[in-house]
């Protein structure tokens, strides 16, 4: 989790830095798309690890105190970058800005409900495959029996 908080610092840093020298935030897109990525796989390291078996198991949350704390550190910075699209940027950047990380997440969320699907689809056809390869050997061990004991018994 600390990998996620150091990259979403580094990123902010890099953002001040850009704007502290003049210029433009739309010059800093990408460090900005790290920020909010470090901030989300954070927010979501942080929900796999309390909703874990393990924790649920021990009634322990380990490191939750120090997860809200990098989280409101986050959450505080991204409250300064708010203040710089809206000072900063152009008018109705920050509103343009929220819309596009709302499709961004549905998108985010919608290509893991279809990475899912498609493992659980690849499972089942690995299944049925499976099925069909020990109907076959069976089927041929099964024929193989008759015609052995035909055989056997002078009948071929």
């Amino acid at each position: 989790m600390l990998e996620y908080v150091a990259a979403a610092n580094a990123a902010y840093s890099v953002i001040k830095k850009f704007v502290s020298n003049g210029r433009e935030l739309t010059d800093c897109a990408q460090h900005i798309a790290k920020f909010v990525d470090s901030k989300d796989a954070l927010a979501a390291a942080h929900n796999k690890r309390k909703n874990s078996i393990w924790s649920t198991f021990t009634g322990k949350e380990e490191n939750d105190l120090e997860t809200f704390m990098h989280l409101e550190g986050i959450k505080q910075k991204e409250d300064e970058l708010k203040q710089m699209m809206i000072y900063l940027g152009r008018p109705g950047l920050h509103q343009d800005y929220v819309r596009f990380c709302v499709e961004a997440r549905k998108q985010r969320q919608q290509d893991v409900k279809d990475r899912a699907r498609k493992i659980e689809e690849l499972k089942e056809n690995i299944g049925v495959t499976l099925l069909w390869v020990i109907g076959f050997f069976v089927f041929i061990g099964l024929l193989f029996a008759v015609l052995y004991g035909m055989q056997r018994r002078g009948m071929l």
